[in-house]
């Protein structure tokens, strides 16, 4: 049998593959370089290409679109972005900025900065807060450019040796590179162990999290440090610890706009809402151009039924979101939700016309319509349209489901629930809280929205309910495999992704089998096979996982060991 994965790259996560530039042999350091110059104005191309050619960098790409910019990263290894902030159809820089790096699309020693004549104090605070590298108002002369360049990419430069790792989301080895650069106490040490904070943070290692950062303060009160340990602290659920770290840093500065984004998240995790909004409330008067921050106003004010705030941030959602990579016609449909719990059936009808006008042709856009629609007519008082309406999602449903967000399944469950049809909407729910079992945000959130439809009680059963099941099941199984009978533990682990496909715990808890299987008894073709599928899936729906990061290194190691280089994911 062969040993060989029918197509192994397939079962992985999507990895960027550029193209590095070509070699230049030049003294000059910009020679050496790639420029990516991304404005919707040629002269303002050429005249920033030439201000780059008076101090020798020539090797020059160009993107007058974000989607033309994102298509040139990923076939393309930058070494400096020089990117305007107003890009038109209200897309700019920073939104450019966020997707890039929620996408890994450059690497960690590229240098991006935004280049605008936007002074601003709102955007200002956003794009520190979205931390490019630097922030250069127009007008300014080449050696302004050139000294501001040198600063930053100097620094990124001592980045390079993490790039890899951090681009396969392999941030285990990212960390420990950032060990040994911190133990060689170099110019830089201090800012590979913010990286490794930050990577400790972003993989839940909350313990190295908090140790790094203490560590910081201990030679510096950084308040970047502050915010990482509180941050850490949370993690650890020291929630009253981290809470006044958070009210201290903002005593020192009211600028730092994440903290108010994280005390909201523990004073909703706290039922306070009314403190969570009027904290999201702050931020968002100070930098209202962050999604995130909209959405949770959104959500938080809807919880507190102050519709009306609840409906300005859920438009202000869909505006951000409508030209950038958060796009999607669930925005449309939670706004139209709130339009119609203030009673306003003509502005919700308005919302359902736009989601179907903008989104022609796409099969979950016209599914979701549909649900919308639904709530409209039983709004208005035609309950058999309303319900030949919700009757025929629910057949489209099984066909989409695989296909639909979560947001928007959790719409069809609202509409169901609000319809008289309970067990539609349980089916949705339980399906959702199985793969879910172990997401303590996501747990909450189908709390809130039990709540937000006054079913808070039963919505709390049924949630508590399928977590007990699932995780009954999961520890049988792990007890078998502990116990050595690998056969029968990956036999019950694949009985249940085959209810819960998504259910990342499972998953991993299959692999891990699989390993120890083959580490006692030798290769197993099609056990490895299935393990290395889903290890792809795996690294595409939670990458940072901080179990999967350990499986991933224990994958290497027995494949290593065994000799099967070309089952390397």
């Amino acid at each position: 049998m062969s040993d060989t994965p029918a197509n192994p790259t397939a079962a992985a996560a999507p990895v960027h593959h550029v193209r590095a530039a070509p070699q230049r042999n030049y003294d000059n350091p910009y020679a050496k370089r790639l420029f990516l110059i991304i404005d919707s104005l040629p002269q303002m191309q050429r005249a920033l290409a030439m201000t780059l050619s008076s101090f020798g960098a020539n090797t020059v790409e160009y993107a007058s679109r974000p989607a033309d910019a994102l298509a040139k990263m990923a076939k393309f290894e930058f070494d400096v972005v020089l990117c305007d902030y107003d890009l038109g159809n209200g897309y700019d820089g920073l939104y450019l900025f966020e997707e890039i790096k929620t996408r890994n699309l450059l690497k960690q020693s590229c240098v991006f900065m935004i280049v605008t004549g936007e002074r601003r104090t709102q955007r200002v605070i956003s794009a520190a807060e979205l931390a490019p590298d630097d922030y250069l108002l127009k007008p300014f002369t080449g050696e302004v450019l050139r000294a501001r360049l040198e600063r930053a990419m100097r620094k990124r430069e001592a980045f390079k040796l993490v790039d890899e790792n951090i681009l396969r989301h392999e941030y285990l080895a990212a960390i420990e590179t950032c060990n040994r650069k911190v133990e060689e106490n170099g110019e830089f040490a201090l800012d590979f162990m913010r990286l490794k904070g930050s990577l400790a943070l972003k993989i839940q290692d909350f313990d190295t999290a908090r140790d790094t950062y203490m560590r910081v303060l201990r030679v510096k009160p950084a308040t970047w440090a502050k915010m990482g340990l509180a941050k850490a602290l949370a993690g650890l659920k020291s929630l009253d610890e981290a809470r006044l770290l958070f009210e201290a840093v903002l005593a020192d500065s009211s600028q730092v706009m994440e903290a108010y984004d994280w005390l909201a998240r523990l004073y909703r995790g706290n039922h306070d809402l009314k403190r969570a909004q009027h904290m999201l409330q702050q931020a968002a008067e100070k930098s209202p151009v962050v999604f995130s921050r909209q959405q949770q106003l959104a959500e938080v004010a809807a919880l507190n039924k102050d519709l009306a705030v609840a409906e300005t941030a859920y438009q202000q959602t869909l505006d951000i979101a409508k030209y950038t990579w958060h796009r999607s016609p669930t925005h449309y449909a939670t706004l139209a939700r709130i339009q119609l719990a203030r009673g306003d059936s003509a502005a919700a009808s308005r919302t359902l016309g736009n989601l179907r006008h903008d989104y022609r042709y796409n099969e979950e856009a016209e599914w979701l319509a549909g649900v919308v629609d639904s709530q409209l007519q039983t709004q208005n008082g035609n309950a058999d349209k309303a319900g030949e309406l919700l009757d025929a999602a629910g057949e489209r449903f099984r066909q989409l489901s695989s296909k639909l967000e979560q947001d928007a399944q959790l719409e069809y469950a609202r509409a169901c629930y609000r319809q008289g049809r309970a067990d539609r909407g349980d089916a949705v729910m339980e399906f959702l809280i199985r793969n879910h079992h172990d997401d303590e945000d996501m747990l909450a959130r189908f709390g809130d929205m039990f709540e937000e439809i006054g079913l808070g009680p039963q919505g709390r059963q049924l949630i508590a309910s399928n977590v007990k099941s699932v995780t009954e099941l999961n520890n049988q199984a792990v007890h078998l495999a502990q116990s050595g009978e690998f056969d029968a533990a990956i036999e019950r682990f694949v009985k249940a992704l085959e209810e819960m496909p998504q259910n990342v715990q499972i998953m991993l808890n299959l692999i891990s089998s699989v390993l120890a299987y083959v580490s006692r008894n030798g290769w197993h073709e099609s056990h490895m096979r299935r393990a290395y599928e889903l290890l792809g899936k795996a690294r595409e729906l939670a990458p940072t996982n901080n179990k999967f990061q350990k499986i991933l290194l224990s994958w290497r190691l027995v494949v290593s060991k065994m000799d099967k280089p070309q089952w390397v994911i």
